[in-house]
């Protein structure tokens, strides 16, 4: 049996006394609640330090050792060393030392409750629970039976505090589990409506999720759930439910309240006309919704600790998840709010260039621009104020337009008819080629600028369609028909036969169907009605994604909001980054491109430590056109190449130069060919113009080599053309060693960034 310790208690309960202060200004946090852990913090280190006065000198040399190890930072483990070197101390005199024991454990203690090293969660805590216990059990023994007694006596009634806190937790808890599980079920539901546009039933479905978040927080706030406040982790988890329901009960009442007002139907078009007040009625709502969506998200933050129970987590982040998939269209719809009014000349006339391009004859932005439409927009009424053929702009001129930028487009288009005239003015037709660059923003300019000086007026922004954005539009219009064409054309049929039937028979006027196309399709969309704003970005928003659709805005901040609807067909920027992109001119002035076959290979190597890259490009041109059975304007051109023939200017898009290119032969030589190089939107490119023959192929290999910035590591932004056979792209980047990078292997249909 241990022998009595003798202590002297003044003193060493007023040891105790600091020790317990000093702890109780750390940064300790038993339950999370900051009086509650001072009070536990201060309770639970004097009580110890009173008991290690009679504790035995090696339990204090191995709680000052603990101390040591569990140090974060040179000083801590300098008091920890102090500690030990007092527990040697005392076991050399071999002496009771009542009061440097409890010197030591105060020290020991003071740096374990500040210990910040803690690889697995709650191992710090682990080890002070474990050393405390060890000082009570050897510490307690060696006092009087008095002082036994009464410890034995608080140490019950803990016991006993501590059954009934967990016991009331666990009632509210459980009560309140189902309601936060229905509330949970609600939210989610709530914000997939908000993302379809169905703000009325949203607002139902939030004002359900606020009653039942508010439930659940008045169960876990019933006066039987209090006790469990002094209960580490169980704590944590009442008091992280408590708040995300109060919160959620906030937020979910807010928003309910803010989507009831909403009607997207006042964002849609009818008769021609948005209701330009109507629109500007709708932000106040919807800022409101934006505002208690972050509010509600950084909540979620808030409680989201590594202590809490893991069905709350999970629910958390499923939630959270759903608020940040949404964020970014509700970001948009504020931002049309506050943007689309000016758009629609709510200030003043806006007018607007549209071009209809066809990717049967391939330019770089997608195809050839066959007609265009000028539009007029004044307080939301929308009017069509000219339009008519590509030629016609072209013979519109004077013979002295001039372009002046920007200065990389005319560097890499110019000699195309843009500033190879007499004295640099345009060519005689350079709106046949207008679309020859895939950076749209620029394009946009040129567009926006060559158009007053072919007839036209000034403009605030510029568009491109194609035949399926014509098609996707058709989705809103129903079935059209057209003069000379003896079928009804659909959204289902309608690509077809742009791109296809309308060029099997001589037809001089076949060049106008895509005009009378365009046309009687605008003419029912403003003399009908859209869908809501929702359903046609369900609808547009692919052929956005795809490069289909395209718009330029003459005001930055308008641009800039292009720009974030992934709208503008800009060049991804690489900022150090690799990148690759093919794009096809046709240079036959024929509509072959319907047959025209794509496989671009990219394997590279990269050496991680240096950013030094080589690759090797391989790009396989198959021209599966028929030699014979079409018209002339099909299969024909203007190069005396034979009928069928795909003559097309191939420009590689990189973020690293072209060493060299080489053409394989069938037998498998390569002969090298010639490059020009140059730049555009900050990607190095290398063109040349390259022949395939009717039911051939022809393979182009490209020797890269550069260094990157791998600052946030190996990325590979990848820009398909957007032309009628999609691209097949084969994409292996290694690092040094033979680690993998970047893959894909499979259609290419939009822009992408693969790696990281």
């Amino acid at each position: 049996m241990a022998r009595t310790h003798r202590v002297d208690e003044r003193p060493v309960l007023t040891v105790a006394g600091v020790a317990g202060i000093v702890a109780a200004l750390s940064d300790a946090s038993p339950t999370g609640a900051t009086v509650v852990d001072a009070l536990l913090t201060f309770a639970a280190i004097a009580f110890v330090v009173w008991c290690a006065a009679s504790a035995p000198w090696w339990v204090l040399a191995i709680i000052a050792t603990a101390a040591m190890a569990m140090a974060g930072d040179l000083v801590l483990l300098g008091v920890g060393a102090v500690a030990f070197a007092g527990a040697l101390w005392i076991g050399l005199r071999r002496r009771d030392l009542a009061i440097e024991r409890a010197v030591v454990a105060a020290i020991a203690f003071n740096v374990l409750v500040r210990a910040e090293v803690n690889p697995v969660l709650g191992v710090s805590a682990l080890v002070g629970v474990g050393c405390a216990v060890l000082v009570v059990v050897f510490g307690v023994r060696r006092r009087g039976r008095q002082a036994v007694r009464w410890v034995r006596v608080a140490g019950v009634a803990t016991g006993a505090i501590a059954v009934v806190a967990v016991a009331g937790a666990a009632v509210a808890v459980g009560s309140a589990t189902t309601d936060l599980r229905a509330g949970n079920v609600s939210g989610r539901a709530a914000v997939s409506q908000l993302s379809d546009g169905d703000y009325q039933n949203a607002a139902g479905s939030f004002a359900e999720a606020a009653a039942q978040f508010g439930s659940a927080g008045s169960t876990l706030d019933a006066p039987w759930a209090w006790p469990a406040m002094l209960i580490p982790a169980v704590a944590q988890n009442r008091a992280a439910a408590l708040d995300l329901a109060t919160a959620a009960t906030d937020a979910s009442a807010a928003i309910a309240d803010a989507s009831a007002v909403i009607d997207v139907e006042q964002l849609t078009l009818r008769n021609g006309r948005f209701d330009v007040d109507a629109i500007r009625l709708l932000g106040d709502p919807l800022a409101a919704v934006e505002t208690s969506i972050d509010s509600l998200s950084a909540t979620i933050d808030d409680v989201d600790s590594p202590w809490l129970a893991a069905p709350l987590s999970e629910r958390l982040d499923d939630l959270e998840a759903d608020l940040v998939g949404y964020r970014p269209q509700l970001a948009n719809a504020v931002q049309a709010i506050e943007r689309v009014p000016a758009l629609l000349g709510s200030d003043d006339t806006r007018r607007y260039f549209v071009a209809f391009t066809t990717p049967a004859e391939t330019r770089g932005l997608g195809g050839f621009m066959g007609n265009w439409t000028e539009f007029s927009a004044e307080d939301g009424r929308i009017r069509v104020s000219a339009s008519g053929r590509t030629g016609e702009l072209n013979r519109a001129g004077d013979g002295n337009r001039v372009v002046t930028g920007p200065d990389d487009w005319l560097e890499s288009w110019g000699q195309y008819g843009f500033d190879n005239g007499p004295g640099g003015t345009t060519g005689e037709v350079p709106w046949s080629n207008i679309t020859i660059s895939p950076q749209f923003p620029s394009t946009g300019q040129v567009m926006a600028e060559l158009y007053p000086q072919s007839g036209g007026r000034v403009v605030d922004g510029v568009f491109a369609l194609d035949p399926y954005a014509v098609a996707g539009l058709l989705r809103f219009t129903g079935p059209i028909s057209v003069d000379g064409v003896d079928k009804v054309l659909t959204a289902q049929n309608v690509v077809e036969f742009l791109l296809v039937e309308q060029y099997e028979t001589e037809n001089d006027e076949r060049i106008d169907l895509l005009e009378e196309v365009s046309r009687e399709t605008i003419s029912l969309l403003l003399t009908g009605a859209l869908p809501g704003p929702v359903k046609v970005a369900d609808t547009l928003g692919p052929l956005v994604d795809e490069g289909r659709i395209v718009g330029w805005a003459a005001d930055p901040g308008e641009q800039q909001y292009f720009a974030d609807l992934g709208l503008t067909g800009a060049m991804p920027t690489l900022a150090g980054n690799d990148g690759l992109a093919v794009v096809f001119n046709n240079a036959g002035a024929n509509k072959l491109d319907v047959y025209l076959e794509r496989e671009v290979d990219y394997d590279a190597t990269v050496d991680a430590a240096t950013g030094a890259t080589t690759a090797t490009a391989t790009v396989t041109l198959t021209n599966n056109a028929p030699s014979s059975g079409l018209p002339g304007g099909v299969i024909g051109n203007y190069t005396g190449d034979a009928p069928g023939t795909n003559r097309v200017l191939v420009s590689l898009y990189s973020a690293l130069p072209v060493t060299s290119a080489a053409a394989r032969t069938p037998d498998g030589d390569l002969t090298e060919f010639r490059v020009e190089v140059g730049a555009e939107a900050g990607w190095a490119t290398g063109s040349a113009f390259v022949v395939v023959p009717p039911g051939e192929s022809i393979t182009l290999v490209y020797e890269l080599a550069g260094a990157l910035v791998l600052d946030d590591g190996y990325s590979l932004a990848v820009r398909p053309q957007p032309m009628v056979i999609d691209e097949q792209l084969a994409v292996s980047v290694v690092d040094t060693e033979g680690r993998m990078l970047a893959g894909h292997d499979g259609p290419s249909t939009q822009p992408r960034v693969l790696g990281r």
